[in-house]
C-alpha cells in the first residue's frame, strides 16, 4: 500500500509541475504502445513439509508488453495493455505473470513536447509456476508516466507502475494437488517504449 500512495503522490506533484501549458491534441485518436522494462515482484510465502510457512523471496525480473490507447477528450484516454512478466523465486522456480490491464489516464497539457500522465485500472493477472497449479487473480494499478512528442504520430514512453493484487492459491502437481502456499503477483516495474498514433 505504502509503494501506492508513493507513486500517488508523485503523479499530484507532477500535475501542478505541469502549470498552465497549452491543451494537447488527443481527442478521438486512437494509439499502439510497446514497451520493455524492469520489474520488482512483491514476496510470496510457502508452506514446507513441517508445516512452517516461510517468506519466498524474489529477484527484480524483465517485463514487456503493449497495448491500445483511445482520446476520449483532451485530456482523458482509456487504455487496454497486456505484459508478460518473468522473474526467479526462491522456492516456486521461474515465476511467469501475463497482465491484462484496462484503465484510464488522465494527460496534463503538452509542454516542450512533454507529456505527462497518470493512472489507474483493474488488472486480471494470469499466474505460471513450473511443476504449481496456481489462480488467476484480480488487482488494481495506479502508474504515472511521460509521452515525449516526437512527431505528430510517433512518440517516446516512460512510465513507473505499481500493481496490487490479490495472493494466489499454490497447488502441487507432485501431491495430489495441496496447497503449498501463496504467490502474490503484486508489483511496481518500470518500462520504456514508443507510441504510435494511427491518426
Amino acid at each position: 500500500m505504502r509503494k501506492f500512495i508513493l507513486l500517488s503522490a508523485f503523479a499530484v506533484l507532477t500535475a501542478f509541475l505541469a502549470g498552465n501549458a497549452a491543451a494537447n491534441d488527443l481527442r478521438g485518436r486512437l494509439a499502439v504502445t510497446g514497451r520493455v522494462g524492469v520489474i520488482n515482484p512483491a514476496n510470496s510465502e510457502f508452506d514446507n513439509a513441517a508445516g512452517e510457512r516461510l517468506i519466498v523471496s524474489t529477484d527484480a525480473g524483465f517485463i514487456g508488453g503493449g497495448g491500445f490507447l483511445y482520446g476520449v477528450d483532451d485530456y482523458i484516454a482509456v487504455e487496454l495493455d497486456v505484459t508478460r512478466s518473468s522473474f526467479h523465486t526462491s522456492d516456486f522456480g521461474q515465476a511467469q505473470v501475463t497482465d491484462l490491464a484496462m484503465g484510464a489516464q488522465y494527460r496534463l497539457p503538452e509542454r516542450q513536447r512533454a507529456v505527462p500522465y497518470f493512472g489507474a485500472g483493474m488488472d486480471v493477472l494470469i499466474n505460471d509456476l513450473p511443476n504449481y497449479s496456481t489462480d488467476t487473480v484480480l488487482g488494481v494499478h495506479v502508474a504515472t508516466g511521460l509521452d515525449y512528442i516526437l512527431q505528430r504520430q510517433l512518440a517516446l514512453n516512460a512510465e513507473i507502475k505499481g500493481v496490487e493484487a490479490f495472493n494466489a492459491d499454490v497447488r502441487s502437481f507432485s501431491n495430489n494437488g495441496a496447497k503449498t502456499g501463496k504467490f502474490d503477483p503484486s508489483n511496481v516495474s518500470f518500462m520504456v517504449g514508443v507510441r504510435f498514433f494511427f491518426n
